[in-house]
């Protein structure tokens, strides 16, 4: 189900801290300057879950959005955040001395960790249709340092993949409030292989055909089958192995590399997919040896332990605290 947030009715005066503190809630703590005059601001958030990733399908009029240092060190909650341009003038997204202009199609990636700033309609006065999709970046098979190669890179709408992959979240953003809880799972996690697959062949693009990039390729491929199989029990190194037609020394050899374990990274993965569903409002009836088992935790006991580890609290007492925690303090 959708959140529905509309700016027509807000009042001159109140309208940029009202974008303010729209933005804090939906996304992060960030700034918004519209371009045009306060009193013909006019435009819609609408938010929606799917599985651990957030959509925002965005209609608004040319603005400014800005996280600098401060609004960083107020709340970072470590997140990636890919905007798209669904119709309208164009959309500029800055990081890291990157800029990358995007048009009707294109997208790019930014990191709340670190300061950027996106030009809604840069120049231009009609509205533009955006949308926006958030997750943690433990959800991709990259490392930090190889995303944040691609933090604002234009990603094209070009014939192939490009095409692909932008017709593809589009679709998936229309039809948000369609999903069930359980086909929307299925869904992110297919969201995050297209994403993956088209990350990995940027990156395969810059560093073609060296082995870095074959070993590269292959470890996304392998761990895009991980985060498809998270909910089967039955997930190991042996399966894995058999699927890519590789020996089990091979497989931990690849993990080994990125200074990794296969079992650490499914443990990693399947606790991550936990946590987002107790910090899921929706979820709140639902116990928690059932959340373990959704995301192949097979003994409650098992999962209790290694969620303290990781978290420093049992699950349930996670879950309380997370809730008090989703409005963030402005």
């Amino acid at each position: 189900m959708s959140t529905l947030i509309q700016i027509d009715h807000v009042p001159s005066a109140d309208l940029v801290d009202f974008l303010r503190e729209v933005m804090a809630k939906t996304w992060v703590p960030m700034e918004c300057l519209p371009e045009s005059r306060l009193g013909n601001f006019r435009g819609e958030f609408r938010a929606s879950g799917l599985g651990p990733m957030q959509v925002v399908v965005i209609d608004v009029p040319p603005a400014t959005v800005s996280r600098t240092p401060a609004h960083i060190s107020r709340a970072d909650p470590d997140m990636l955040k890919l905007v798209l341009v669904r119709g309208g003038s164009s959309c500029v997204v800055e990081q890291d001395g990157r800029q990358a202009r995007l048009s009707i199609g294109e997208f790019a990636f930014y990191d709340t960790r670190r300061p950027y700033e996106v030009i809604v309609g840069a120049g231009r006065s009609s509205q533009v249709q955006m949308m926006t999709f958030m997750f943690p970046p433990s959800l991709l098979p990259l490392s930090r340092n190889r995303i944040k190669e691609l933090a604002a890179v234009r990603f094209g709408a070009g014939a192939g993949l490009g095409d692909v992959t932008s017709q593809f979240l589009l679709q998936l953003a229309r039809n948000v409030d369609h999903y069930s809880p359980a086909e929307a799972a299925r869904l992110s996690s297919a969201a995050l292989e297209v994403l993956a697959t088209r990350l990995a062949h940027e990156l395969d693009e810059r560093d073609w055909d060296t082995p870095e990039a074959r070993r590269h390729a292959q470890l996304t491929t392998v761990q895009a089958f991980i985060q498809r199989h998270l909910g089967d029990s039955e997930l190991s190194p042996a399966m894995i192995a058999c699927a890519h037609h590789m020996s089990l020394r091979s497989l931990h050899q690849l993990f080994h590399d990125e200074g990794l374990t296969v079992a650490g990274w499914i443990r990693k993965q399947r606790l991550e997919r936990c946590r987002h569903d107790l910090s899921d409002p929706a979820l709140a009836a639902r116990p928690v040896a059932a959340i373990a088992a959704r995301w192949g935790f097979s003994s409650p006991g098992d999962f209790s332990r290694v969620f303290r580890a990781v978290h420093g609290m049992p699950p349930a007492e996670y879950r309380m605290f997370a809730r008090i925690a989703k409005t963030p303090a402005l």
